[in-house]
Formats: C-alpha cells, structure tokens, sequence
C-alpha cells in the first residue's frame, strides 16, 4: 500500500479555522498510532518542494513493512508549496508498488483537482487493465461535489472507494477505514442522511495560490461579494479573510475587492456540501515600522501613513501607528505622516512590492517637540481661543517663509524635522480685536522637547518689537 500525500499551496487552506495540512498531518499520525498492517505501506507526497512543478513527487517512505512509524513521522514535515500533479503520483506510486506483478493499492488524500494537465481517468482504466490487482481508494478532503467527481473516477475504475472528508473527524474514519482497517473494495459503507450544514461555504483569502491564507486582521479595506449567477444578485458576505456562511445553493461570481485590486472567482456552492472556497489577489503585504528616536515624544495617535503608486500616483492612506497592509505588485513611495501633515514629515522610501512577498522597513522619526505658552505681561497664562502660533521655515534674509505646523498655545506640543524655524505667535483677543504678534528663532534638536513662553503686551498702543535672540 502507498499513501499519497496532497501537499499543494491549497493546503494551506483552511477548515473551521485551522490549516488542512495541520490537521492531516494530525489525523495521519493519529490513524496510524498503535495499528499493525498486514501489508507493506509506503508514503508520497506531491508539490512539497517547489512551486509551480508538475514534477515535483517524491517517494517519503518506500514501501515495507513496520513503516508505520516512518509514515507518521514524515508526514510531519511536509510543506504545501506548489501544483497538484495527482495523475502522475497516483502512476508513480504503481510502479513503486510494481502493480503489474503484485497486488497493490493506492490512497490518494488529496484538496483539489488536477492542475497539470492529465486525465486521471484514462489512468485508472490503464491501472486496471495492466496492474496484477490494483486499487485506487481516494479521499477527497474538502473537496466540493464537483470538484470530487473530477477525482473519484480513479476509485471506480480500479474497484476503490471514493470518500468526501470535510473535517478532522470524517478525514480520521476515512484513514481508518481503509489504512488501518484495511477494508475491502467489495466493503460499502452506508450512506449517511444528507444534513444540511450550519455554514456551506468557506471562504479564505491569500496573497498568491502557494501563499498561506491571510488571517483575521492580516488586510484592510477587503470587501467580499457574491454575485448569484445568471440574475446578478449581489450579497455582501462580509470583510475579513476567513469567512464562513450560510448561502443558497447556486453557480457565484466571488468577488473580492481590496484597495488597489480586485479578483473574481467562479464557484458553486451546494445546499449539503461546504464549498471551500480560496481567493489568490495576487498581491504582497508591505509591514513598516515608524523608528521613533525618542520614547514617547510623539503620540501614536498622531501617526498616519501615505502610500503612493509611483506609476498611477494614486495615494493610499493608512491611519495607524505602523503599517502593515497589502498592495497589489508596483513600485510605491512609503511616507510616515504627522498629524496629516506631509511638510513635518521624513522623506518618503521607494520600494518594489512583489506578488506573495512581504517587504518590510523602518522610517525614523527624529523630530523634536515645541510646546508654547502664551502669557501676559503680568505672567498669567492666556486663553488658548485668544492665542494661535505657527512654525515657519526661513528664507536667507532670516524671514519667514513657508508655514510647515502650527496650533494654539496649549501643552499640547507641535512636531518638526530638527532645523532652525520662526515661531510666530499671534494674539487675537487681549487687544480688543487687534490683532498682535511676535517673531522668535526656534532651533529643533532630534528628539528633543522644549518649551518656549512669549508675552504679548496688553496694551494695543504699544508696538510689539520682533525678538530673534
């Protein structure tokens, strides 16, 4: 007997929140603790190396006797990476197993069809015509009746049984049934009622086809629509990358939109089965960090982020501490904001963002903090509806030029790039409706906090010198 081991990217899939290679490697290894096998059993795997080769197959364990161990410990090891050449494993584990001189039997645990290009049921019926006694016995784990009749040929053709697993537990009774017990093609089990699931479609959205699926959290503004086919009904089914429901049993178009990108997929859903449905966007995740030189200087809440497409120019706007999001492939310019204001932040870093890659960086922020309080002559502290002050970069006559933040005279601090600036703070109320100013140098050190007091005279008659100490 040989196990052959699906260990494609879809995989990587989930059921009820958990990986499908999580919990065959599970089941696997629990299936086989303690059985003792009459018959030699070997274990395949398919797609564990390399993506996208269809030659990608390797006998894990020859077959012999006393292997179970082998086979449970190897299967702890696989890796979902690549296709699903399933015809040619299914051929490849009958000449390992030297069909055409000795009984033999195959089972093929696999997720999905076919995607290399050949016809398992033509190799069925050549497995049957040359092999001495062969049998095929396939589980087809979370498979949609669709997708499960592509695949069960292979069982009917050589005298096997096609078994749909949809869980940890139908997946344990299918190993055990015909691994361990060893049951016999003539042996059939009896069809149990047909029960309508609480949820019958899963959903998991990635960033590629051999990338894991994306977690609760993992994307932003992601939109998920069903579209009833052929009248277009549209259902929104929710937001999050791992989503199950309850929908009627038709032929959809799942549509997932997220910024920068869309993708449609063709899916049927039955009112008895869970289709399992997996989304590729064809995107990479981009995680920056914003570097703050000194702890605590600058409030997280103050922190947004720009991301602009350096060929569209279109600029996404992320409104958190740190970024991590995904994007479709292109070439963007990443730039950490303060307070929505671009002219007190770094320069923006260029970066290549690649389907299924995460690219990651950091961007200091070595700004200082300016806090102002506006007083009277007298020393009293002045309202803050009286009072508003503004940071300006200088010309080369020492001028003001262009105005970069600016706030009221309050605790509460306004933050620059370090540089030499004119405070310029101004006085709306004390005179009466005549507006007073005053003008100081302001240097900014890297991560460095100061407080700056200005007077402004009471008396409106009285000119207000400009002081550049």
């Amino acid at each position: 007997m040989m196990i052959v081991m699906d260990a494609s990217g879809s995989m990587w899939g989930q059921i009820d929140g958990v990986n499908k290679i999580v919990i065959a490697r599970d089941v696997v290894r629990e299936s086989l603790a303690g059985a003792t096998l009459t018959q030699s059993v070997g274990l395949m795997a398919y797609g564990h190396t390399r993506k996208g080769d269809c030659s990608d197959i390797a006998v894990l364990v020859p077959p012999a006797r006393d292997q179970i161990g082998a086979v449970a410990a190897a299967v702890g090891d696989i890796n979902p990476k690549g296709k699903t050449p399933l015809t040619d494993a299914v051929r490849q584990a009958a000449a390992t197993l030297r069909h055409t001189e000795n009984p033999a039997t195959v089972v093929l645990v696999t997720d999905g069809i076919e995607t290399c290009n050949a016809d398992p049921c033509a190799l069925a019926r050549e497995l049957e015509q040359t092999g001495v006694d062969f049998t095929a016995h396939v589980v087809g784990f979370g498979l949609s009746r669709t997708d499960g009749a592509a695949v069960s040929c292979l069982a009917e053709e050589t005298g096997g049984r096609y078994i749909k697993a949809d869980n940890a537990g139908e997946l344990s009774d299918a190993l055990s049934d015909i691994v361990v017990a060893g049951i016999t093609p003539e042996t059939v089990a009896e069809e149990p009622p047909q029960v309508e699931p609480k949820q019958n479609l899963q959903i998991n959205v990635q960033l590629t086809p051999d990338s894991p699926p994306l977690e609760l959290g993992q994307i932003d503004k992601l939109v998920l629509d069903l579209i009833r086919q052929p009248d277009g009904k549209l259902r929104n089914i929710g937001y999050e990358p791992v989503t199950a429901v309850k929908v009627e049993a038709a032929d959809y178009i799942l549509r997932a939109k997220f910024e920068g990108g869309q993708v449609e997929l063709p899916i049927t859903v039955d009112r008895f089965d869970v289709t399992h449905a997996t989304v590729s966007l064809n995107a990479g995740v981009v995680d920056f960090r914003a570097l703050h030189l000194t702890p605590d200087l600058i409030d997280p809440g103050f922190i947004t982020w720009e991301v602009t497409n350096v060929e569209t120019g279109k600029i996404q706007g992320r409104f958190t501490p740190d970024l991590r999001s995904v994007f479709s492939p292109g070439t963007y310019d990443v730039r950490v904001v303060l307070g929505r204001k671009p002219a007190v932040s770094p320069p923006p870093v260029r970066i290549d963002i690649t389907a299924g890659d995460v690219t990651e960086g950091e961007i200091l922020m070595p700004h200082g903090a300016l806090r102002v309080q506006a007083l009277s002559e007298s020393g009293e502290r002045l309202p803050d509806s009286f009072v508003r002050f503004g940071l300006w970069t200088l010309k080369a006559d020492g001028s003001r030029d262009r105005q970069v933040t600016n706030g009221n005279a309050s605790d509460r601090p306004v933050h620059a790039m370090p540089g030499d600036y004119l405070l310029v703070v101004e006085d709306w109320g004390i005179a009466k409706g005549g507006k007073r100013k005053v003008e100081q140098a302001v240097t900014l050190q890297p991560g460095t906090a100061i407080l700056r007091r200005v007077t402004l005279p009471a008396d409106p008659a009285q000119p207000i010198p400009e002081v550049r100490p």
